[in-house]
């Protein structure tokens, strides 16, 4: 087991004096995690997405960042505008209720800093955030960010016994919140449902309601696992539970598919891995809070053979005194004769893949007399459309050939069947960039993939500020390389999902965002009052998320367009195979309404819109670009 120094913090929560040259040394060499806390009565306390994080670098006795608390209650001259608001984000500060926890308990040292203090890029998104060892890179978010922290480890450390938490190929939770129900659960779902039940809003009339993720999670240990590589495990299983060599002999000899189902061991099947100390976190707060008024064993059995057996791991052991603060400083309910409430709960899985879950109902969004009635319903409202069939002024064919060979999508390793549309696609959105831009903006390149739109703003806009926003590290690299070569200094990487993003800019572009992805950025532009250029895609893939509701406008709503109105549209949009396709055209209308939708919504919030083609057309079956400024 790796040993750390514990630091013996004091009552204040400042780094002691005998720690500092030490600390300024490994601030020097590791990548830093900011995490929101504050100060408050001597004590420190923290919302319940820094807990986590800080359980989680205790267990692994956290040998491999830099640990900063950013200080969240100081003074508001002290910060100016967009830090000051950057933090009531973090926070939520009217409904997250902050735990205390016990620094003593640490074995790894940490300071505490304004955000002033901080390097640029962390005001940038909601904490917690990693920024990298000299370079202009962060990861942000919750489960971003501690597999960041997961993956450093390993590598300084390859035996270290986290290892195994980063899952099949150090994918854990890798899937965003907006389109992955099993990481929405375990970074969003179940952290706001501990912040309800720490509050007491569980309690009403005389009634304790027992919180709906916990039931779920019951349910969801109750189905199969998802294994990968799940017929080698079944195998090792039967090696190690069955003697009887004949019997064994002709179990190892069944298909994957003839062998039974296995039964959860840890959240994601027989393997402990990070959404284990992240529910762990959550659930120890939750069933110690509840127990006076719950019996979970009856309840909720898997669950609770499941957490105790993480209370038997030796390093959560060694790693639990942390939360002792959370349970001994609230205070608890005496309330006698609660009834006891069970909530209505759908059996489903978790795991977006099980057939269980999506039915396939879902391929019926493209019924040709549904579609036939929604258009309809469409025709009937006399709707019209903010749409223009000609491309925005002169096209412009962008001077590839005078270009440094790292600026052409090429360099992205992009396959040659596709080099020749996608030069045309960045034609059209950077015109349209172009056509908008002014000296000095910040642009941000969302969903920025291997950065082919950002590197060329970064190249023709050297006064411009270009954040490439991303959530794939492998995508972010390939950018990250030619900017290198490039020698272009006015780019930053930010590694996170859309949601954590909140930063300052000026116009917000995208190519291609597959669904809500476009909507999304839409959002982020609304909020910073932003110019926005998007190119969307995947419409089949819009519907509601936690940050989403569809329709967009208010005058779609109006109609009133029902959600699975809405998604029929969205699935037929997908129809745009070729110009001979009997089914293109009206793929092209759907494309259309779904697009429209968003500009009104812009259009409501005081932009000025329009929807233009991209030439040729059949540089990509999703060829529109929404364009939205704010009048002066």
């Amino acid at each position: 087991m790796l040993i750390t120094p514990r630091i013996l913090s004091q009552k204040s929560g400042e780094t002691p004096r005998w720690w500092e040259p030490f600390t300024r040394f490994i601030m020097q060499k590791q990548d830093t995690l900011y995490l929101l806390g504050k100060k408050d009565n001597g004590g420190l306390f923290v919302p319940a997405e820094s807990l986590v994080a800080l359980f989680v670098l205790e267990y692994c006795q956290n040998p491999s960042v830099n640990v900063v608390l950013v200080e969240a209650c100081k003074q508001r001259e002290q910060l100016s505008s967009h830090e000051y608001d950057a933090l009531l984000v973090s926070a939520d500060s009217d409904y997250t209720p902050w735990f205390p926890f016990d620094e003593d308990c640490l074995s790894f040292p940490f300071v505490m800093k304004i955000l002033g203090e901080c390097p640029d890029m962390v005001s940038n998104c909601i904490l917690p955030v990693i920024v990298l060892n000299s370079q202009p890179w962060c990861v942000a978010g919750l489960c971003s960010s501690l597999r960041v922290m997961l993956a450093k480890t390993v590598e300084n450390h390859p035996t270290h016994y986290c290892k195994s938490l980063l899952g099949f190929r150090g994918g854990c939770m890798q899937a965003c919140a907006e389109v992955s129900v099993w990481t929405k659960f375990c970074e969003v779902e179940v952290i706001n449902t501990l912040k309800h039940v720490y509050n007491n809003c569980h309690i009403n009339e005389g009634k304790v309601l027992i919180p709906r993720d916990i039931i779920r999670f019951e349910y969801h240990m109750q189905c199969p696992p998802v294994l990968h590589n799940g017929l080698k495990k079944k195998q090792q299983y039967l090696r190690d539970t069955i003697s009887d060599k004949t019997e064994l002999k002709l179990l190892l000899a069944k298909k994957l598919s003839e062998l039974p189902d296995m039964e959860h061991e840890y959240a994601e099947g027989l393997d402990m891995t990070m959404a284990d100390l992240m529910l762990f976190v959550c659930f120890h707060i939750l069933l110690c809070k509840l127990k006076t008024h719950i019996i979970f064993e009856d309840i909720c059995p898997l669950v609770m053979k499941w957490y105790k057996l993480l209370l038997n791991n030796e390093h959560i052991k060694q790693s639990i005194c942390i939360l002792q603060k959370s349970l001994t400083n609230d205070s608890p309910i005496f309330t006698d004769n609660l009834e006891v409430v069970l909530p209505e709960v759908k059996r489903e899985s978790m795991y977006n893949s099980d057939p269980e879950r999506y039915k396939p109902r879902w391929r019926a969004f493209t019924h040709q007399s549904d579609i036939d009635r929604v258009l309809n319903l469409f025709d009937e409202a006399f709707l019209s459309l903010d749409y223009d069939p000609h491309p925005l002024g002169e096209s412009i064919t962008l001077p590839w050939s005078d270009f440094p060979p790292a600026v052409s999508p090429q360099e992205g390793q992009l396959p040659p069947t596709r080099l020749k549309r996608k030069c045309e696609q960045l034609d059209n959105i950077i015109s349209a960039i172009l056509s908008t831009v002014c000296e000095g903006d910040t642009i941000v390149d969302f969903c920025a993939g291997g950065g082919h739109v950002g590197i060329i703003l970064a190249y023709l806009l050297p006064s411009c500020r270009i954040l490439l926003v991303e959530n794939k590290d492998h995508s972010l690299l390939r950018a990250k390389q030619r900017i290198e070569t490039l020698q272009l200094s006015n780019v930053h990487f930010l590694q996170c999902n859309l949601d954590y993003f909140q930063g300052k800019f000026d116009l917000g572009v995208c190519l291609h965002a597959c669904g809500v992805a476009t909507d999304l950025v839409m959002q982020k532009c609304f909020e910073q009052k932003a110019k926005f250029v998007c190119s969307p895609c995947c419409y089949g893939s819009v519907r509601p998320n936690h940050i989403l509701n569809y329709p967009r406008s208010k005058i779609y709503s109006d109609i009133p367009i029902s959600l699975d109105d809405y998604l029929i549209i969205g699935h037929t949009s997908d129809q745009t195979h070729d110009e001979n396709n009997p089914k293109t055209e009206q793929g092209q209308l759907c494309m259309r309404l779904i697009d429209n939708d968003r500009l009104l919504l812009a259009r409501s919030l005081g932009y000025a819109t329009k929807m233009v083609l991209m030439e040729p057309r059949t540089c990509s079956p999703k060829n529109h670009l929404l364009i939205g400024v704010l009048p002066d």
